[in-house]
Formats: C-alpha cells, structure tokens, sequence
C-alpha cells in the first residue's frame, strides 16, 4: 500500500521525544514574496496509516508550479501584507521512513504521544528554518487517522492552528465492525438486514475484514496504539478547536466518492453493504466535522471527484487547489 519513497529534498531531525529514531521530512519553499513577507504561513501535511509522506509528492509539485505562475493565485491584499509559504511533509515515528535506529522495531505509542510528536517536530522545524520568525500561520493537511491527529494537536495546543483540511478522516469514535449489523445476534433479520447482493458467509467475512484491518485496536507497522482513540475523540461534532487570531479555525473537510468508493470495496464486501452501512455513517461523520470550528454556517463537506479512501494519491490536483483555496482566504482573499 506504502508508496515508493522517492523524495527529494529529504532532511533528517531528533526530536527529544524520541531521541532513538531520526524523523525525516522535507521543508519546501512553494510561495516566496519579492519583498521581505511579514506574515509565513507553514502548511503541515500530516499522514494516515496507509500511505507515508511521500504520497504528498505529487500534491507538492502541483503546489509549486501553480503558485510559482504569473499571476500567482494567491492575492495581494489590500492591508499589503506580504505572505511566504511554505510546505512540510514528514513520517511519523515507525512509519515509513523515520524507523528506529539500529534495525529496533518501534515501540508501542498512541494517538497522545503522536500529537505531542507533531508538536515537537513542528518547534523543530520553526527554530530550524523559521528562526526569529513571530508571524507564522500554520494550515495542517490531514488525512485519515491524520485527521484526529490533528484534532488531538490543535486540542492541546489552542490557538495554534489557522486553518484545517480534513481529507476522508478516520471515524474516531467508531469500531468500524459494528457498522455492519451481527449476524449471530438474536435481533438480526436477513429479510431486513441483509442486502441482496450478500451473503451471510459474506456478511461474516466483511465484519472480520473491519476487525483485523480497522479495529482500533486493530495492530499496524507504526505499533501505533489507536485502541482509546473513541474515548479521547468521542464526538464527530466536538469539541469545537480553537483557532489563530480570532480563535476562529479555517476548516474544510473533504470525503470520497461515493461511487469511487463502493467500487474499490468490492475487494472486501459486495456494494449493497458498503452502500447501506458504510457510506451513510462516513457521510454523517463528515458531515459532523464541520461543527468543529464553530456552527457550521455556509460550510458543507465537499467530495473528491473520483477518488477512494486515498485521496491525495488519486487525485492530486484536488487537493492542491483546495490547499490553494484556503492559502487565498489565509492570505486576505476570497476563496
């Protein structure tokens, strides 16, 4: 599932969290300004489980090229505040290129340990790159378990994040087994509950797929305990995270494709259970996000045209024109 590590511009940093493994990231320079900026805005990409750091590559790329054309897409605001940005991308400890020194198999942290690594990890790229610099923005780009990652960071660190892109997250506070309903249970009617295109031996396979593959407790390459992630984020709604500035967190958050999706599923379950029990609980999760940052008025969760769960790998251009986006209203403009 891990996609080639080919990344150019690969550095290397020890965080005291975890002094044993070397972290490797890259810091990108995707928008400069002829004059000295007085505001920088560090746009974090921060990764899910199944693809490393390196699935950002193509997003990056994109990014370059669009905000190095003239006219950049990124406005000049009136107030004439000059605005750099720049890109970062990194592994999580045990995940795909930051491993343990000497061969150690990573040892077992959660979803708290990850986000006071994030926090480490970003100092570290402040004092390192940004040294002296009081002006900096930071835009988190989020992806699956990524996104309560960035929950769990922006939580614990209010008033530290400006702006949010929610890519398909992880539903937090769900096992994913009991959204299929049990067959071995007293109160389970195949007429009613079993859609047509499955079978009870089907039905059974879907459930251990979600309970090996899903499970929060469910063990991963990362040795990322995930087991009291429903218990720290047991809310799609809530709490609301405060923001930068004006306490007020940009938020945009994006799902799959319906269609994409149900037919990528086929691998693991027929369609009508995907159809009947996963997407509408995804979508209500979704749709639950956007009161994160407030009463959601005027936002409304958008989709990623033809893409599965991984949206920054099957559709790139997407994402950079929503990073795009939320840069204009970062930086003064209009969406």
């Amino acid at each position: 599932m891990d996609v080639a590590p080919e990344i150019p511009g690969l550095r290397s940093m020890t965080l005291p969290t975890k002094p044993d493994c070397p972290f490797k990231y890259t810091f990108t320079t995707v928008s400069t300004s002829d004059e000295p900026p007085s505001h920088t805005i560090l746009v974090v990409f921060v990764n899910g489980l199944g693809l490393p750091q390196a699935s950002w590559q193509p997003t990056l790329q994109l990014l370059q090229a669009d905000l190095a054309a003239s006219p950049s897409p990124l406005p000049l605001p009136s107030t004439g505040t000059k605005y750099v940005v720049h890109a970062v991308t990194y592994d999580r400890y045990g995940q795909g290129l930051s491993q343990p020194q000497h061969g150690a198999k990573p040892a077992p942290h959660d979803m708290l340990d990850a986000a006071q690594d994030l926090s480490a990890f970003i100092d570290g790229i402040k004092s390192g790159h940004l040294p002296g610099n009081k002006n900096v923005r930071m835009f988190l780009v989020a992806h699956s378990i990524g996104v309560p990652l960035a929950r769990l960071f922006i939580e614990r660190y209010p008033g530290s994040v400006a702006a949010l892109l929610a890519l398909d997250s992880n539903m937090a506070n769900n096992d994913f087994v009991s959204l299929f309903p049990d067959p071995e249970s007293p109160s389970f009617d195949p007429q009613r509950d079993l859609p047509s295109d499955t079978t009870l031996d089907q039905l059974r396979a879907a459930r251990q797929f979600a309970q090996v593959m899903f499970h929060p407790a469910a063990p991963n390459g990362e040795n990322l305990d995930r087991s009291t992630l429903p218990t720290l984020l047991p809310l799609r709604d809530g709490p609301v995270i405060v923001g930068d500035g004006d306490g007020k967190l940009l938020l945009q958050v994006a799902g799959h494709d319906p269609e994409t999706f149900a037919v990528e599923s086929l691998k693991v379950s027929p369609r009508g259970l995907t159809e009947r029990y996963v997407q509408p609980a995804w979508e209500k999760y979704n749709e639950g996000l956007l009161s994160i940052a407030g009463e959601p008025t005027g936002r409304k969760v958008i989709i990623a045209p033809g893409c599965g769960h991984f949206i920054q790998k099957n559709n790139p251009r997407f994402v950079a024109d929503e990073v795009i986006a939320m840069l204009k209203t970062l930086c003064g403009g209009r969406a």
